[in-house]
């Protein structure tokens, strides 16, 4: 490796329970400095480890970065001489666009390698009791994407796993019959694989074109006979879901349990709220400095994420640094109130110095990186500065709120932990086991949810 040049690892996370990362993606995801991940890596996966956490999750019609600017990405923080860890769900290799972004570190001269991951279709036949092969009826396997429809493929294999189909199987289920598949073939649709909250339908494509079937993504469809080895009590669906909130017991290690982990240790994400309500207070003087064009990429998927409109920042400077900044601001609509030509935070310093730049209110769009110079040298001249983290995903987000529904029992370590659960969830369906650390973790429950413990 050149000297004091980054390096990139394409890593596959496996399909969703994170015990399924390999022994080699562990330990170089606690080596590198900077993790990329998408929006099929669960937080409490990427949580285990120190880096810098850049959320680029994508689903349809709902891209928090396109695939160009993750490229991008992945270049600017190796260019920095940075470890780089691209972390996608399942295989990168397998559907993961890794090819596209291994052809864009090729022509970047970034030196990279690849990890692979269990890609979705084996995490679902093995969770699921359902054999990708197996003597006498299936001795061939493919491997497909649902989509376009109009051109959905049908190999000549026994089984075909078809990925991405959850926002059509029925239609897939359709275009299959179509394409001369017959309505009897037994069919499985699997959804959020290996994780907690795994689902299975299991039928035949007749069957699955006519139901009015809500599937959440991620989800597949496994096609075959094979299907017939599937049953009902299989041994991932007997297992207790158990929802701990804060830190572990040793009650719930055994194979009987299935653990879903709630972080309580929220004092960063807390932190970056106060922060944030200070940004959306639109009624407030601020200056926003961006030091590239990338401080202005993040700060506008954040907007978008929440819901802000650009306009109502009538009382806010917008402040580039250098050509690409500025550019990039003129490309959302945005014309700069000042332009500052400076490369480095040193340099930054002195051109405000010479601009008489005192008593604001400085806002600073980043990607976690704290600049501890130019946090001093702007706070010496009685500014008030704060870093805004706007391209970490948030501690919990809509999609990966816990859905209670599928949780049998909820442990809570401590009366914090209590109070952070509830306000991301206002009640606990009567169904669940609630059980806590210490009498003032009960009362702090009680109390909260007007609830008595079983």
């Amino acid at each position: 490796m050149k000297d004091n040049a980054g390096y990139v690892y394409i890593i596959g996370a496996g399909p969703g329970d994170p015990e399924l990362l390999t022994v080699k993606a562990e330990r170089v995801l606690h080596e590198v400095d900077v993790i990329l991940y998408d929006n099929l890596v669960s937080s409490e996966l990427v949580g285990q480890f120190d880096a810098l956490k850049i959320y680029t999750g994508k689903r349809k019609d709902k891209h928090h970065f396109a695939q160009d600017a993750i490229n991008q990405e992945i270049v600017f923080h190796a260019k920095l001489g940075r470890k780089v860890a691209r972390l996608k769900g399942g295989d990168p290799y397998v559907f993961g666009r890794g090819g596209e972004e291994i052809a864009f570190l090729r022509k970047h001269g970034i030196e990279y390698e690849i990890i692979p991951g269990i890609t979705a279709a084996h995490g679902a036949s093995a969770y699921t009791e359902i054999p990708l092969t197996i003597r006498h009826v299936s001795s061939s396997v493919a491997f497909c994407t649902g989509h376009p429809l109009d051109k959905i493929h049908v190999p000549d294999a026994d089984t075909i796993v078809y990925y991405m189909v959850a926002s059509s199987a029925s239609d897939v289920a359709e275009a299959l019959i179509g394409k001369g598949k017959e309505e009897k073939t037994k069919v499985a649709i699997v959804q959020n694989a290996t994780r907690y909250n795994q689902k299975i339908f299991a039928g035949t494509l007749g069957e699955l074109r006519d139901k009015d079937k809500k599937v959440v993504s991620p989800a597949l469809l496994i096609l075959g006979e094979n299907i017939t080895e599937f049953i009902d009590d299989y041994w991932f669906g007997k297992k207790k879901r158990v929802l701990i909130a804060g830190k572990g017991v040793n009650r719930y290690e055994n194979d009987e349990y299935v653990v879903v982990r709630y972080s309580c240790n929220d004092f960063k994400h807390n932190e970056q709220e106060h922060v944030k309500e200070k940004v959306e207070d639109i009624s407030e003087e601020l200056m926003l400095l961006f030091p590239d064009k990338y401080a202005v990429r993040y700060f506008f998927n954040y907007l978008f994420e929440q819901d802000l409109n650009i306009g109502d920042f009538v009382n806010t400077v917008f402040c580039p640094v250098g050509t690409a900044a500025s550019a990039e601001l003129l490309k959302h609509g945005v014309l700069p109130d000042l332009c500052l030509d400076a490369g480095t935070s040193e340099e930054i310093v002195v051109e405000m110095k010479s601009l008489g730049i005192t008593d604001e209110n400085i806002v600073i769009p980043c990607s976690g990186f704290i600049d501890d110079y130019l946090v001093d040298e702007l706070t010496s001249l009685k500014n008030s500065v704060i870093f805004l983290d706007v391209s970490v995903q948030p501690s919990s987000t809509p999609d990966e709120r816990i859905e209670l529904d599928c949780i049998d029992e909820i442990y809570f370590s401590s009366p914090e932990c209590v109070r952070l659960f509830k306000t991301m969830y206002t009640e606990i369906p009567e169904k669940i086991t609630v059980r806590t650390a210490d009498s003032k973790t009960d009362v702090e429950y009680m109390t909260l949810f007007d609830a008595s413990l079983v």
